[in-house]
């Protein structure tokens, strides 16, 4: 049961975190002659998702396991 349910929240949270990728922006480019290896935006949105559920994991990980120790 415990592994469905983490197999579930880790696929919840990818499923997430893929939602905030950009758009698409027209086809055919701009038309415009830009620099060649201009500076350019990278999004971090779901690098900070992920970075975030793994912290969230981990507390609660701990949390259960210290809950364990004092019941025993």
């Amino acid at each position: 049961m415990k592994k469905t349910l983490l197999t579930l929240a880790f696929l919840l949270a990818i499923g997430i975190t893929s939602m905030y990728a950009p758009p698409a922006g027209p086809p055919g480019g701009t038309g415009g002659g830009g620099p060649i290896g201009g500076p350019t935006g990278v999004p971090i949105d779901g690098g900070l998702g992920f970075l975030a559920a793994a912290g969230i994991a981990y507390a609660g990980k701990k949390l259960f396991g210290k809950k364990q120790d004092e019941n025993v």
